[in-house]
């Protein structure tokens, strides 16, 4: 799976005929959506480049249309600029696309055109439901930013089966346990999970894919991947693309079944990260980072590489605080982060500190033995506490994972997300 936004160097677009005293200008265009089909948002990553400054308009044109589907202004430069863009899939038939992209001077003139074909998947009941609720209310086929406000978060059709009435929950658990969908063992964590807002999972991982996994992180240490030094809480990124164990576990049959019953459907990983040592990241919900249409959608998936110790800077959970509100950008006023994460640490941090104040969570602190999983909701707040003995590592990975058929991207920075669209475990 390619990265959110890899930058890439081949140039397909070729200067249109133009004045020839207009500057040499260069479009190029790529999506993962090109290789194989693809759910959700199709991420179209973009370079523009001028011999000289230039001012200029890009038109996105979807399948026949001969209106743009999108016009916005780019101002052009020698240096370049890469970027993206992003069309709600869901709005567009099954099956391949075409899509042009059009850079023009003020006076509409062609300076660059390329053309790419994307291959659009959304099958499901899920996919339906979110299909309906674009067309409903209005959203644009193209985006240049991600936002909350962009989706009907209101609808009360949309709500996952877990976040709806006690009487409903019983009555989908009752259904799964008659038709042998789910064991008993399975119902009992699933209750959990609608009750306090996570799940464990005991001895997911065996000791031969635990010792594979622990080997690829001290390879990774070894190699210094991302300037990463012996001690840091720093967290790796995405090291299921280097190493085959982790993959297996990003992959693990036993947790790809538990999302399935979680989500009424398939569930697909988004990425992961792995840590050596405790994280110590306050007291947050992944909704706002990892953000799902409709809400609900995102599961956390955290899995112990060796047996956890007192001190090593562990995780915590806050029990039923997945019923809190949900917090968004928009809800605090708050730009979307570009870099600099000050404004949100003035803004969201202290809205989800008035949260759990003002309800009195129970703090519980995870200590699982190695190759156990515990699996949350989008919307539980969790943390990494202090790491009080620095010479104790809590070795885990984090995958998280989306509902298939849903809407992925990322509410803090506006931007896209791309899931795993390979095939799944049985």
């Amino acid at each position: 799976m390619r990265s959110l936004l890899r930058l890439f160097d081949r140039a397909r677009g070729e200067p249109a005929d133009a004045p020839s005293e207009a500057p040499r200008v260069n479009l190029a265009a790529s999506a993962s959506a090109e290789t194989g089909p693809s759910g959700g948002l199709i991420v179209i990553e973009t370079h523009m480049r001028a011999e000289r400054p230039l001012a200029a308009s890009l038109r996105v044109f979807v399948g026949e249309a001969r209106r743009p589907a999108l016009e916005t202004p780019r101002a052009l430069t020698a240096e370049g600029e890469h970027g993206w863009l992003a069309l709600h899939g869901h709005l567009m038939p099954n099956g391949p696309a075409a899509i042009r992209l059009e850079l023009v001077d003020a006076g509409g003139r062609p300076l660059a055109v390329t053309s790419l074909t994307v291959h659009v998947r959304n099958e499901g009941a899920l996919a339906d439901e979110v299909r309906e609720s674009l067309r409903r209310t209005g959203a644009p086929l193209v985006v240049t930013e991600l936002d909350s406000r962009l989706y009907a978060y209101h609808d009360q059709r949309l709500t996952a089966w877990y976040d709806r009435s006690p009487a409903a929950v019983e009555e989908h658990l009752a259904k799964l346990s008659d038709t042998g969908r789910a064991a008993p063992d399975e119902i009992a964590a699933l209750r959990h999970f609608v009750d306090e807002g996570f799940m464990t999972l005991d001895g997911v991982v065996g000791p031969e894919h635990l010792a594979r996994l622990n080997a690829a992180l001290d390879d990774a240490v070894e190699k210094k991947i991302e300037g990463y030094e012996w001690g840091m809480s720093q967290r790796l990124h995405n090291l299921h693309l280097q190493y085959p164990a982790i993959r297996e576990l990003w992959l693990h049959p036993k947790i790809i079944r538990m999302l399935r019953l979680i989500f009424d459907g398939d569930g697909r990983p988004c990425q992961s990260l792995t840590y050596v040592f405790g994280s110590e990241q306050e007291h947050h919900q992944d909704t706002v980072h990892l953000t799902s249409f409709p809400a609900g959608r995102m599961c956390g998936v955290w899995t112990a590489l060796e047996d956890v110790q007192p001190d090593s800077g562990e995780l915590v959970v806050f029990p039923k605080s997945h019923r809190l509100p949900r917090i968004y950008m928009s809800d605090v006023g708050a730009k979307k982060v570009t870099g600099d994460w000050t404004e949100f640490g003035e803004t969201v941090v202290p809205r989800w500190t008035e949260l759990l104040d003002s309800s009195r969570f129970r703090r519980e602190v995870y200590r699982p033995k190695a190759g156990a999983a515990l699996i949350w909701h989008e919307n539980l707040m969790h943390a990494g506490s202090m790491r009080l003995d620095k010479s104790k590592s809590r070795r885990s990975i984090v995958g998280h994972y989306f509902a298939e058929g849903s809407v992925v991207y990322y509410d803090s920075s506006g931007r896209p997300g791309l899931l795993y669209e390979g095939e799944l475990p049985a």
